[in-house]
């Protein structure tokens, strides 16, 4: 489906922050409430707008993100559903992809530790271990989202929001949890509707989520896309550095941060260096980017590989069934 400009600038808001209002969308691309109303109603039932996402910073709660990838054997249509179903299940779980190229899925897991990781990566395996063939594990330090510069080409501004790092442990009592969880559901949903699934007042959803944003634990409220119909490609790369200070690996990312198709950065620990994520029109696009990234620091990039991202059967940002059950540290809500 072809957007016009207006959809475009709408779009460019939401992803700046999804939370905004018409009214204030409208004062900043230059239209009328009505109008800009109408136009996120028509995205959201054409299905362009696919979700509000309130993005949670997990390392504010201890947690770190390890991702798994997964390249698969022996296996046909039935096995391979019954492996994304079962890890779709999984509360431990956050993230679950297909795939095609070097590796055939993906997974993260919230986790505290290196052992719990460890317990969850051997119940999987203990069950689909006859079809996987090859692993890598890979340990997200940092990352960064971008705003979607593509919406807009002829616009420099860019927006980086950067979380994960070393965990720390905020405590929040069940009402702020509550709270937390509906808007991770819906990051765009009002605090009335907050406050009538959770029992929590409309003036308390208010403080509790003023308190998260202040805090950093909601980092970015966004909004997820349909890349079927927009005729995207989701790509994913993996660089491989070498010889590199942290005064160049800065140079690198600010470097990909103005790359208007790159809106995600992460810096890993594993088997590669830094991850790219992508939103293309065609693969061909992802390795012209590559090309200009190895161009412009030949000396520290040694090699990357790549992936397309063909479905993501869950997107879950904040695990809290997980934290409930599994006895994270709270504080009380009395």
């Amino acid at each position: 489906m072809e957007l016009d400009l207006l959809d475009r600038k709408i779009l460019a808001q939401l992803d700046l922050d999804s939370r905004q209002s018409a009214q204030g969308i409208a004062k900043r691309i230059k239209s009328n409430k009505d109008t800009v109303n109408y136009r996120m109603k028509r995205l959201e039932e054409d299905g362009i707008i696919t979700g509000y996402l309130a993005r949670i910073d997990t390392a504010k709660f201890g947690f770190a993100n390890i991702k798994t990838y997964i390249k698969f054997q022996d296996t046909d249509e039935e096995k391979e559903r019954e492996f994304f179903d079962y890890l779709k299940k999984l509360p431990e779980v956050g993230w679950v992809v297909q795939a095609s190229g070097r590796w055939d899925a993906l997974f993260c897991v919230w986790t505290q530790s290196s052992f719990s990781y460890y317990d969850i990566l051997m119940k999987i395996l203990n069950r689909f271990s006859k079809n996987i063939y090859d692993k890598e594990i890979i340990h997200n330090m940092h990352w960064f989202y971008y705003n979607r510069k593509w919406l807009l080409p002829e616009s420099r501004e860019v927006k980086a929001v950067r979380y994960g790092g070393k965990p720390v442990l905020e405590k929040l009592d069940d009402n702020a949890l509550a709270v937390l969880e509906g808007l991770a559901k819906n990051g765009r949903a009002k605090f009335t509707e907050i406050a009538e699934k959770t029992g929590v007042s409309p003036q308390n959803v208010f403080h509790h989520v003023k308190a998260m944003n202040t805090k950093g634990i909601i980092a970015q409220y966004g909004i997820d896309i349909n890349y079927e119909k927009l005729g995207i490609v989701f790509a994913k790369a993996f660089i491989r550095l070498h010889n590199v200070d942290e005064r160049s690996l800065a140079s690198i990312c600010r470097f990909c941060e103005r790359e208007q198709r790159i809106f995600a950065l992460t810096t890993t620990l594993g088997a590669w260096d830094l991850e790219l994520e992508m939103e293309v029109e065609r693969i061909e696009d992802m390795m012209e980017i590559m090309n200009r990234i190895k161009r412009s620091f030949p000396d520290f990039i040694k090699d990357y590989d790549s992936i397309i991202i063909t479905k993501q059967p869950k997107i879950n940002y904040m695990p809290v069934n997980w934290w409930k059950t599994t006895g994270t540290p709270q504080a009380s809500s009395r």
